[in-house]
Parts: structure tokens; sequence; C-alpha cells
């Protein structure tokens, strides 16, 4: 969440630089910045209205099929097409009327509709089920954009290109961290058997 937070400049870094495209995030203008970086957090904020309102939420204009197709790469239209009155279904006071992994996609698809260069999922698949994690973690058909995975389980990354681990402060490779005998490459194993 640290990571998440400091890529979208909410605060900066007490050292080092955090660079995007070779520049240091800090001297893009906040909402160029927030177009091009966009977060789906754990708990996603929904809002009592529709389903469409909430994917299209701030977009001064956002078609139907847009927000279909960004429901789609979300795995959420299969849900949605069931809902009696589908991209009108009121969705309740927080999103309440639905369950956590049809909160989730709809904040994956809100997220989405607005192609994003960066798209980081902090911990935004964990209420998801299997099935809709599986069809998500087809990363590379997210377009043409970095999709930065925060998780805690393995299985969420196992299929991602390159796998980074947070480590009491610093930043490891995942290939690195397999050379060592520790607690992680224990566990990696054990996934992959």
């Amino acid at each position: 969440s640290t990571v998440a937070a400091l890529l979208q400049n909410l605060y900066q870094p007490t050292g080092g630089r955090l660079l995007l495209d070779g520049k240091p995030i800090s001297e893009y203008e906040h909402c160029y910045l927030h177009r091009q970086v966009t977060s789906v957090e754990q708990e996603p904020g929904l809002f009592s209205g529709s389903v469409r309102d909430n994917i299209a939420y701030g977009l001064k204009s956002c078609s139907d099929e847009k927000v279909m197709a960004a429901a789609q790469a979300a795995n959420a239209h299969g849900f949605i097409q069931e809902l009696e009155h589908g991209l009108s279904t009121d969705v309740g006071e927080k999103g309440k009327q639905l369950a956590a992994g049809q909160r989730q996609c709809l904040a994956i698809a809100r997220a989405l509709v607005r192609n994003p260069r960066v798209l980081i999922l902090d911990e935004a698949t964990s209420a998801l089920d299997v099935q809709c994690e599986q069809a998500l973690q087809d990363w590379k058909s997210h377009g043409d954009r970095t999709v930065l995975v925060i998780a805690h389980r393995l299985q969420t990354v196992q299929s991602a290109d390159q796998v980074l681990v947070l480590r009491q402060g610093e930043l490891r490779e995942h290939s690195e961290l397999m050379e060592g005998q520790d607690l992680y490459s224990r566990l990696v194993q054990q996934l992959l058997e």
C-alpha cells in the first residue's frame, strides 16, 4: 500500500527517487499523473447509484459500450448481465447490494475504463473467486499498460512477467530470493509442486 501511495504521488519518498518514464514522479502535474496511474484498493469505494455510474464515475462522457468493454476486461460483465436492470441496477450504499468479489470487479472495471498507463492492483483480487482471479491474471490482456499487482498470496502473481518482493524495506527480485534457502524460496517451491 505504501508503494501504491508513492506511485500516485500521495507523498514523497524519504530517500531515493521514484521515476516514471525516467522522470521523477513529483515533476508530473497532479491531474496528468492521476489520469496515467490508477489504483484499485482491497476495499473498493463504491457509492449508491447504478453499476454504470460506479464504473464511469468522474468521466464526463462514457458510452455504455465503453463501460461494458471495461466490465468484460474486469470479468464483471457476466454478473452485470444477470442483474435485473443490468447496468442500471442500483448497487446500494457502498455497493452493499453486491458480493465482495463483485464490488472488486466493478472497481477494476472503473480503473480499466480510464485506460491508464499504469494500473495498480493493491490486494484488489483478494475477495475474487478463483475463476475470476485466474481470468484477471492474464495481465497481458490488459492492453499496453504496466500492471503492478501488490499481493500477499503467491498464486496471485504466479503468471506475472516479473516478481519483486518488498522485504524489510528493500525491493528484491524474485530470482534473487529464489537463490537462497529461506522461507520465501521454500514457499514458492511448495506452490510449484
